[in-house]
């Protein structure tokens, strides 16, 4: 009899395991019509984020070479200082030597870098708010703010990006 009585405790006690699941909270809402409205955001993960922001030193640091190995083969980038969107060749650092030619310095003051994951979808997002100063050739400094999302691949790559900006309150 005892040994069914502690059969019985240690099949209990084996039995009421705990297992933690985690799921994803959803929130937000996705507004554009087509096949992804109504899908909603989930926070990223925090590698992308650290991704991003080494990504966006390089273009502080003036370094296309680390920028393009870290981009798609082509980047859809949609600017803030001009209308349209662009596909960007990353086959070479051109276009951002190009962009960045009559800058001596740059520096960046973050807000916040926020990963993101739509619903349903393998892209990642990164949503970015910042102060750039642009230390201009000619002696001048230009300060923006900037709202910035920058997309993900599978591959790991930049594959697009996103800006909008407004003078800084001064």
């Amino acid at each position: 009899m005892k040994k069914i009585i502690i059969l019985l405790i240690v099949s209990t006690l084996f039995s009421c395991e705990t297992k933690t699941v985690e799921v994803d909270k959803v929130a937000g809402q996705w507004l554009i019509e087509g096949n992804r409205f109504g899908l909603g955001y989930s926070a990223g993960d925090q590698s992308d984020a650290d991704f991003v922001k080494k990504f966006m030193d390089a273009y502080v640091n003036k370094d296309p070479q680390s920028m393009i190995e870290m981009s798609a083969d082509t980047v859809k980038f949609h600017p803030a200082d001009v209308g349209g969107v662009f596909d960007v060749d990353t086959s070479n650092t051109d276009f951002i030597v190009e962009r960045q030619k009559n800058w001596d310095s740059l520096s960046r003051d973050y807000v916040f870098i926020m990963p993101m994951k739509l619903e349903g979808s393998k892209a990642r997002v990164v949503a970015t708010v910042f102060n750039e100063k642009r230390y201009v050739n000619d002696g001048t400094v230009e300060s923006i703010n900037f709202y910035e999302r920058l997309y993900i691949n599978a591959d790991d790559k930049i594959f697009r990006i996103v800006q909008y900006s407004r003078p800084p309150n001064e």
